[in-house]
């Protein structure tokens, strides 16, 4: 399969889109009163004349709208107990295993799931083994394995921001210690089809670990192209599925995350776990999973906001890439280093260290940031805007 660099990349730029977007945001708010209720915790608030005090954090991927109710409240219920190492970790594993339909034994929880991706990364990448991956995924396994002076073999993704499996099968062989396939992949927001990754683990040597990283499932419909492994397992006794409750439940400042494996996997695993996870974190998490209206309302927020960041880059003719995620792409006419240095300079913060020259990631904000966001955007100088 071709490359990334290769053809132009799947971007949004037609305008039947800008007409769907309006009708499909008024029927979502017919049909979801509630959605307005959500709570928002500002980093960016209102001032006196109404605009937003920064910085607006548009770089982070997080959920703009904040934890649950009943998240927040067992942080609160908890705050007598930080004095305390947490004896709930146990708990939560259960409540996730219930949760899943799987066994506690194959649940496994980090400080985040990056540091369940670190404990993979000691657990199978020795020296002498290398790590294959896509570029541009997600880094941080990447940046674990060099720092243990293993070799990083990246594939590039196709033209159509897939993972290139047959690449990254050509180069596995007796020496690869681990596979990691981010799926959304972050930064392009896109979804490799579920049973081509099955072919591929049909394929690959029966011994090589394979890291499935679900960070933002929550925010991608269920389909024949997409299902997670976590929910509809293949039981296949090397994979290992991780999880966070720092995207959709709003949790990115507790710090929790888990991964789901075969059993002997994950004892493989918890050698390697630094440190017990903190008592708020835990509490949080435990409720988070209780309140499932809360992921629905912020799914359905984050679909509306996109489609609408869409439609005002359909209107201004700029090309985004057709994210599943809660965040987007966005391809520039101008040097990336320049844009960001003019929505930093304006207190909005992008992400632009993203693996691909000419495109910065974009979080899906409240719907103020980014209205701040495209006020920025039109301040551009015009011959950047039109080259």
């Amino acid at each position: 399969m071709q490359s990334l660099v290769s053809e132009d990349p799947p971007l949004r730029s037609s305008r039947r889109h800008l007409l769907f977007g309006i009708g499909a945001s008024a029927v979502t708010a017919a049909v979801s009163p509630n959605l307005g209720a959500i709570p928002f915790l500002r980093v960016a608030s209102p001032n006196a004349e109404g605009a937003l005090d920064g910085p607006i954090h548009l770089d982070r991927n997080e959920n703009p709208y904040g934890p649950s109710d009943l998240a927040i409240a067992a942080i609160r219920d908890s705050l007598g107990a930080a004095n305390r190492y947490s004896d709930d970790a146990g708990a939560l594993r259960a409540k996730i295993a219930r949760f899943h339909k799987v066994d506690p034994e194959q649940v496994v929880l980090g400080c985040g799931s990056s540091e369940v991706l670190q404990m993979a990364a000691e657990a199978f990448l020795s020296p002498g083994k290398k790590l294959v991956m896509a570029t541009p995924s997600y880094p941080l396994l990447a940046s674990y394995a060099r720092a243990k002076g293993i070799e990083v073999v990246k594939i590039p993704l196709t033209s159509a921001f897939t993972h290139d499996l047959q690449g990254m099968l050509a180069r596995s062989d007796s020496s690869t210690g681990l596979i990691y396939i981010c799926n959304p992949n972050d930064p392009t927001g896109n979804v490799t089809v579920r049973d081509e990754i099955e072919e591929f683990l049909g394929r690959l040597p029966s011994n090589i670990p394979v890291i499935i990283d679900e960070a933002y499932h929550e925010y991608v419909n269920p389909s024949t192209a997409y299902a997670s492994f976590i929910d509809r397992p293949i039981h296949d006794g090397r994979t290992i599925v991780t999880r966070t409750f720092s995207k959709v439940y709003g949790l990115a400042g507790l710090r929790i995350g888990y991964g789901v494996a075969p059993a002997e996997m994950a004892r493989r695993l918890a050698p390697f776990r630094l440190q017990p996870e903190n008592t708020l974190a835990i509490k949080a998490a435990m409720a988070a999973l209780d309140d499932q209206d809360h992921v629905r309302r912020s799914v359905q927020r984050n679909a509306d906001q996109r489609q609408e960041f869409w439609n005002k880059a359909n209107v201004r003719m700029v090309n985004v890439t057709e994210s599943l995620a809660n965040f987007v792409l966005v391809h520039l006419d101008l040097p990336s280093d320049q844009l960001v240095a003019h929505f930093s300079k304006n207190n909005i913060l992008v992400a632009h260290d993203v693996g691909m020259d000419g495109f910065v990631r974009v979080s899906i904000g409240r719907p103020d940031e980014l209205d701040a966001f495209w006020r920025v955007w039109d301040m551009l100088p015009h011959h950047f805007m039109h080259k």
